[in-house]
């Protein structure tokens, strides 16, 4: 068994685990390679079916084709993903050009807690 072989076997004991001893988990979904690895990862450790939600925090900044890589890899995969945004930061036109770390924390982080 290689390397690679190892970590992957690792990371879905990993997540079975995690699922046995927490029921009320969820998995954050950037859709980046890093989460989209992760849930690829829960996928298999759950033969196909992930039990839990999958949340993307959408700040609205994504290219449209990621938009699209979401929702059609949603349906192909039968994920119930659950998309939050932080509405009051959006609609008071919260951008990156106020400062990354009070755009960051008011369209992640607060979209997350809400």
């Amino acid at each position: 068994m290689d390397h690679v072989q190892r970590l992957e076997d690792a990371s879905v004991y990993i997540l079975r685990e995690a699922y046995a001893r927490y029921p009320r988990i969820a998995l954050l979904w950037s859709m980046g390679k890093d989460s989209t690895v992760l849930v690829w990862l829960a996928r298999k450790a759950f033969f196909g079916k992930i039990p839990f939600p999958i949340i993307h925090i959408d700040t609205t900044y994504k290219f449209p084709e990621m938009y699209r890589f979401r929702d059609e890899y949603a349906q192909r995969w039968g994920l119930q993903v659950l998309v939050s945004r932080n509405e009051q930061a959006l609609q008071a036109q919260m951008k990156p050009q106020q400062g990354h770390f009070t755009c960051c924390d008011a369209l992640k982080t607060h979209a997350l807690q809400q």
